[in-house]
């Protein structure tokens, strides 16, 4: 036999060997248990995975009626996505859900990612739960068709002002299957970018083949809103759908404009009363020596004497917290030593000489000349009699 010919044997013999061996083994199918048969909804309870490839994950979930109707029968929100180990195994704490059909219910086990392995549901005895008539299943698949999303309703005038409004959205699907839908959980959120707060929904009932159902729930934007609201719907995962709205609280705006314009106003009236308002009268020219400043030192007295027409009198008067008395006025004043009946002039005990003050007064503009002043005396510069002072100082109080 040539060396070829030997080359050539062994190779198929080779091949011969090979295809005799038994092949290695295949993938174990995927396996699910639980650590106890029954539990209530909240509670933690053990879930091992066996047989699943390793490095994928897979979604846990509770459901109920057999997980026939999908992700409609079970409860979404408490899902909980675990990885798994190279050597395909998993063990986790699954919070319990509240499947939103009646028992008897599973715990769903499915890879994420639409891979071609299968599911695996564990029985699961759910305590407090409503239990059901055992579902048949369907072999074709779920299905509704979105027919309406929309928002109706008009929002009320407190709104303009930043106060929460209440609209309903109308949210019309249609069941194109042979299939009845039952009661599948009817998800409702509201927010700027999607997903946001979930409203509260009431319980829908089945949807029976061919049956298009409309359902109105009131959606509710919170205090102060402003701008765009997105909407979503669905059904059990079915029949997703989306509505927009929009709100403005123009009456804020308007509120903010009209007391920023009542303040504008209000401070340009005061300058301009400031700068229209007359200014004092000028004072008359008056002989040296008559005529008393608006503001004199009374230096005896350690007071001022302030005329009506200075500035500020105004508001002196205001600040003012004491005042004479008449009996103390009349002790200050005392005899004036004003002229007597027979014509000739008293001694006078006054602090204050009259005579004088009115000779200036009169000599103040516009001023006119007290009656029983004397002509003789309209040269008087004094007023304060200081000698009459020292006395009045001086004297016991």
């Amino acid at each position: 036999m040539t060396r070829i010919g030997r080359t050539l044997t062994a190779v198929v013999c080779g091949l011969v060997i090979g295809l005799a061996l038994p092949t290695g083994p295949a993938w174990a199918a995927e396996g699910l248990t639980l650590d106890a048969p029954a539990a209530a909804p909240g509670d933690r309870l053990g879930v091992n995975g066996t047989g699943w490839p390793g490095g994928a994950l897979v979604q846990l979930v509770t459901c109920g009626q057999l997980a026939v109707g999908g992700s409609a029968s079970c409860d979404t929100r408490a899902a909980l996505a675990v990885p798994v180990r190279p050597d395909g195994t998993f063990a986790v704490q699954l919070v319990l859900g509240t499947p939103p059909v009646p028992c008897p219910c599973v715990v769903h086990a499915t890879l994420v990612g639409g891979t071609a392995r299968g599911q695996v549901d564990a029985p699961l005895e759910l305590t407090g739960h409503t239990m059901g008539e055992t579902p048949t299943v369907s072999t074709a698949p779920v299905r509704l068709d979105l027919v309406e999303a929309r928002i109706a309703g008009r929002p009320g005038w407190r709104s303009l002002f930043g106060a929460a409004a209440t609209r309903t959205l109308v949210y019309t699907v249609h069941n194109p299957g042979p299939h009845p839908l039952p009661n599948p959980p009817l998800n409702v959120r509201i927010g700027r970018d999607g997903g946001g707060d979930r409203i509260s929904t009431p319980g829908t009932g089945g949807i029976r083949p061919g049956e298009t159902r409309t359902y109105r729930i009131p959606v509710t934007t919170p205090f102060a809103a402003f701008g765009r609201y997105t909407v979503q719907a669905d059904l059990g995962g079915f029949g997703p759908a989306e509505a927009t709205l929009r709100t403005y609280p123009w009456g804020l705006f308007l509120v903010h404009l009209l007391g920023g314009t009542l303040i504008i106003v209000g401070v340009a009236r005061r300058i301009a009363n400031r700068r229209d308002r007359p200014p004092l009268p000028a004072m008359a020219a008056a002989p040296t020596g008559t005529l008393l400043p608006s503001v004199v030192r009374v230096g005896s007295l350690g007071a001022y004497l302030v005329f009506d027409d200075a500035p500020g009198a105004g508001r002196l008067r205001r600040r003012a917290n004491a005042h004479l008395s008449v009996a103390a006025l009349r002790d200050l004043l005392g005899d004036a030593g004003l002229p007597n009946r027979s014509g000739t002039e008293a001694a006078g005990t006054a602090v204050i000489d009259l005579t004088a003050l009115d000779a200036v007064l009169a000599a103040r503009p516009g001023a006119a000349t007290p009656a029983g002043a004397r002509a003789g005396n309209q040269s008087a510069a004094a007023v304060i009699d200081l000698a009459a002072l020292d006395t009045y100082l001086g004297s016991p109080r």
